[in-house]
């Protein structure tokens, strides 16, 4: 890999991955990965992984904030894998479920101007739109059409 990609190099283990020089941070395993000690020694200006829970403690999304660090939402980045198996339920479709991940990106802008437009993190931002779709989905189950 090396050989073909000379920019990559390795790294001893996670600690010495997260003090490198990094423009991306993509946690992709284990939650939790986002720690005091991570955020304190993260060079990467975005953080963007599909593991769940990523946050080691509330408060942590707003270190990155402090720090200058985008972090992409979790469930906004590992969105498609749900819809994927959501659209299984319904015998899967991949031209079905590649509409209804389509949406992911655009979902996710949205997230990051809500967040700018509030002045909270992606993270809080990320949770306020998901609240908020639930509330209507809610509602929803109170119309009756004939």
């Amino acid at each position: 890999m090396r050989d073909e990609f000379p920019q990559v190099q390795a790294v001893a283990d996670t600690d010495a991955l997260v003090a490198s020089a990094l423009d991306v941070y993509a946690p992709c395993a284990l939650g939790g990965a986002l720690t005091d000690e991570v955020v304190d020694v993260l060079s990467a200006k975005i953080v963007c992984g599909a593991a769940n829970n990523q946050l080691a403690h509330p408060g942590v999304e707003k270190q990155l904030e402090d720090r200058g660090i985008l972090y992409a939402p979790d469930y906004c980045v590992n969105s498609g894998g749900l819809i994927r198996v959501a659209d299984e339920l319904e015998g899967f479709s991949f031209e079905r479920a590649e509409q209804r991940a389509s949406g992911i990106f655009e979902t996710t802008r949205s997230v990051f101007e809500l967040a700018r437009t509030d002045g909270v993190p992606p993270a809080i931002a990320a949770d306020r739109l998901a609240e908020r779709r639930m509330r209507d989905v809610g509602r929803l189950r109170g119309v009756w059409l004939p």
